[in-house]
């Protein structure tokens, strides 16, 4: 049986394939999984964000105009 892939684990698995110095949109992927951007859903992925890492606490991100950037 196929399991389903979660939001949580697709904002992770971004977070996880992150090099440093690389960004991503912030509005286009939530956009891209929420098929919708306001301001609750907005909140939804930051506190999903912060979820993913804390499960990668060695890594560091900065957000500059709407891109999330790792930085360490």
């Amino acid at each position: 049986m196929k399991t389903k892939e979660t939001k949580q684990s697709k904002v992770t698995d971004v977070v996880k394939a992150l090099e440093v110095g690389q960004h991503f949109d912030k509005k286009e992927f939530v956009i891209s999984i929420w098929g919708n951007s306001d301001y609750f859903i907005q909140r939804s992925f930051d506190v999903m964000f912060i979820t993913a890492k804390k499960v990668l606490p060695e890594r560091e991100f900065q957000t500059e105009k709407g891109y999330i950037i790792r930085i360490k």
